[in-house]
């Protein structure tokens, strides 16, 4: 499965729609993490999934690495030699992708905590407070606390800024490395090497989830280097994705695999390979329509699933009752989370985005017979 072939030239990619659909199923395994408890109380059906929702904090663990290997896809080539107005470009669009959406939610915790009354320090260290209000208008809320701030999940998109800011000089390092199979050695040791870190400092004190820098970083860089691999022509996973069903099995049915223990994070970055490549059934269901439109707006869902927690609260309740309530509560459910994600999507992302790359459509000059050189702002991929 792995070879040589030669550097790729700068030629403008085709996307990658199976990696879109991915992006919601990433969301909405996050989604289940959060809501376990009310799911199984208003559906007890769903209590034998219970161990594969415990393990939906592994979705952020599959975000991470698929995001570096979406930006190393775009970028990693084009970008190869450092140039500061193509870096300037990079971060503003990387900007236009991810604050807009995250400063709306950050508003509507904050105003739901005004009328909730629960402004100030929290349960558990939950910071609601001036100080951690403008870290996450910049986007820095967990780099320097590692308690959790307005819109709790909100923490990986600080993380997500940090690789983000580091990108540009990321993609002079990881495009030296021509062969499949270093890239594959160097996606390994980023692994290993994160692995390493959390045994050693961040398991034994249970900080796990906000130490950031070793968790964007090892996973971020990995995806990075995966999808080199691929693109170089070496690796090719995409006969193993019949097998993804069976790995959604093992999480689900074997509490060792994810209750505990974090060793399921490279196989998150083994999944996005496969996915990139994948024939067949995965990847035509994965690239159908809907998964695609799912995919473009999993990044709201992701967002907004945790501001509906009161909507959420009150359906659980409403939905006790009865088998019939209970069953319209889980369809109210989905069909809320859904309704908030696409609103924020087509209200705010969309236009926020069209702003900001007609603002930049301005063509920088390129060398005589060059092919695509910089950033392109409309393509997609996950923040």
């Amino acid at each position: 499965m792995i070879g040589e072939a030669p550097a790729p030239s700068s030629e403008r990619r085709s996307p990658l729609p199976a990696l879109t659909g991915l992006r919601v199923l990433a969301a909405s395994w996050v989604v289940l993490f959060h809501y376990r408890p009310d799911l199984e109380a208003l559906a007890p059906w769903t209590t034998p999934a219970d161990t594969f929702m415990q393990a939906g904090y592994l979705g952020v663990d599959l975000f991470f690495p698929l995001s570096g290997f979406i930006l190393a896809y775009n970028y990693a080539d084009s970008m190869s030699t450092f140039s500061r107005q193509s870096a300037i470009s990079f971060i503003r669009n990387r900007f236009a992708r991810v604050w807009p959406v995250h400063f709306v939610a950050l508003n509507v915790d904050l105003a739901m905590a005004v009328a909730m009354g629960t402004l100030g320090i929290g349960e558990g260290g939950h910071r609601r407070t001036p100080a951690a209000y403008g870290q996450n208008v910049l986007m820095v809320h967990n780099w320097f606390n590692d308690r959790p701030s307005f819109n709790g999940p909100a923490w990986s998109i600080a993380s997500e800024w940090f690789a983000y800011l580091l990108a540009p000089l990321l993609f002079v390092l990881v495009a030296r490395v021509v062969r499949a199979r270093t890239s594959v050695l160097f996606a390994a040791l980023s692994y290993a090497a994160m692995l390493t870190v959390f045994a050693l400092f961040a398991l034994p004190n249970g900080n796990l989830e906000h130490m950031f820098y070793v968790r964007i970083m090892g996973e971020f860089i990995a995806g990075m280097f995966l999808c080199l691999a691929w693109v170089r022509g070496g690796l090719s996973l995409g006969r193993l994705a019949p097998l993804l069903p069976v790995v959604v099995l093992a999480v689900a049915l074997v509490p060792a695999v994810s209750s505990s223990d974090y060793w399921m994070a490279p196989a998150m970055g083994l999944v996005v390979a496969v996915v990139a490549s994948a024939g067949g059934w995965v990847g035509s269901w994965l690239s159908t329509s809907f998964m695609v439109a799912a995919g473009e707006a999993s990044y709201c869902l992701y967002m907004t699933h945790y501001l509906m927690r009161p909507v959420v609260t009150w359906l659980r309740e409403w939905g006790d009752d009865a088998w019939w309530s209970a069953a319209l509560a889980v369809a109210a459910l989905v069909l809320a989370l859904g309704a908030a994600a696409w609103l924020m999507h087509v209200l705010v992302e969309r236009p926020a985005r069209r702003l900001v790359h007609v603002r930049s459509r301005t063509p920088e000059p390129a060398p005589v017979g060059a092919g695509h050189h910089g950033p392109q702002p409309d393509r997609e991929d996950f923040a």
